[in-house]
């Protein structure tokens, strides 16, 4: 049972490696918290608790109350460098993108007048066959919830021993031939099914709707409206200096996911604790324009059926879900987690109390391994 409910964990981040050994990890006794506010050290407190258990080299931390906003870094961008993550340490944030590609796609639905009920076939090469089953065709709702029945990666996506490169090698013609043979597990919206190859679908849409590249029209339709300057998908574009190095499960320095080619839109970013803090604001406050209201139909909740695992149970908005975490159970978020080869990485947002949290660790691990730690910070948070 324990095995089964991991899997089902698992299936809500980005992470598809298999590690044959688990190394620990207790990060450096090092960390920029000043311990000079009630929040400073109740952080500090929660951190303190769970440090032994939380398996990663470097922690990032940040909360937003209202219009406070807090950053705390524990042990090091890198095993032994005694660097200490800041504000400005690039870390890949895998799934955490999906939302990202969520508000686009509202965003260029806005702008054609258009709705999430809107069939994708119009989008895609008019040579690939419709994606439909029992006649219910895929519509970017389906998409954008995880219940349009895809399967949770290309049938045709092989997974090598270096997973950056089969990410790297995976183009938009891979993509349509899986699309051109695609058979639906079941019919749309009546079952969810996390699909990162979904999300890739409406990454690849954007793309030939805006006839750019993905990190194009996240630089054009998000970043720079939201002054996200450190948000990109082009590795190339980052400071190596200012990067966390990423562990995997088994200790060992894991490769950067540079480029997931045609499967950018499920987890390609990379950003800062600085740019999510940001991104949670504007989350938090939308704005009054077509990019605020593209934020706030992805807030909304459209699959009712609860994913229920040991620690929380969540439902679907598009890209975000909506989170009850069962230490809190009144209480309800909106929440994405990611994990890379290296990385792993949670955004919590309290709508009603305009509230976040953020936690960016630089080493993969399992994830009820950080859990506890997170209904505390949630609880903290909410004081």
């Amino acid at each position: 049972m324990k095995k089964i409910k991991y899997i089902v964990l698992l299936a809500f981040s980005f992470l598809l490696l298999v590690s044959c050994s688990k190394a620990e990890f207790v990060p450096a006794e090092l960390t920029n918290n000043p311990l000079s506010s009630s929040t400073d050290i109740a952080v500090n407190e929660v951190y303190e608790t769970y440090k032994d258990k939380l398996n990663t080299v470097g922690l990032s931390i940040g909360i937003i109350k209202g219009e406070d906003i807090s950053f705390y870094g524990y042990g090091e961008t890198k095993k032994g460098n005694g660097t200490i993550p800041n504000e400005n340490t690039f870390y890949e944030i895998g799934s955490i993108t999906k939302t990202f590609t969520a508000i686009m796609a509202a965003q260029m639905l806005l702008e054609q007048d258009s709705n999430v009920d809107t069939p994708i076939k119009s989008y895609l090469p008019d040579d690939l066959p419709t994606l439909n089953r029992n006649g219910i065709e895929v519509n970017f709702k389906h998409l954008l919830t995880h219940t349009s029945g895809l399967a949770r990666m290309p049938s045709n996506f092989k997974l090598l021993k270096n997973p950056a490169k089969a990410y790297a090698d995976y183009d938009n013609r891979r993509l349509y031939s899986f699309l051109e043979n695609a058979r639906l597990h079941a019919d749309p919206f009546t079952q969810y099914s996390y699909s990162n190859a979904g999300m890739g679908v409406v990454g690849t849409i954007l793309e030939r709707n805006y006839d750019m590249d993905y990190g194009e029209v996240l630089r054009q339709k998000l970043a720079e409206p939201l002054n996200l300057n450190n948000t990109t998908a082009y590795f190339n574009e980052t400071n190596l200096a200012q990067w966390a190095q990423g562990y995997g499960l088994n200790g060992k320095e894991a490769d950067y996911w540079k480029s997931l080619n045609a499967l950018d839109g499920a987890g390609v970013i990379k950003s800062t604790m600085m740019d999510l803090l940001t991104y949670a604001y504007a989350n938090l406050n939308p704005s009054e324009s077509r990019l605020g209201d593209a934020i706030k139909m992805t807030h909304t909740l459209y699959f009712n059926e609860y994913e229920d695992v040991d620690f929380f149970k969540v439902r679907s908005c598009l890209g975000w879900h909506e989170y009850v975490n069962k230490a809190l159970p009144e209480k309800t978020f909106l929440w994405h987690g990611g994990d890379t080869a290296g990385f792993s990485s949670t955004m919590i947002l309290d709508l009603e109390g305009k509230n976040a949290l953020v936690l960016l660790f630089n080493a993969q691990v399992q994830p009820d391994e950080r859990q506890l730690l997170i209904s505390d910070l949630l609880q903290l948070m909410l004081d």
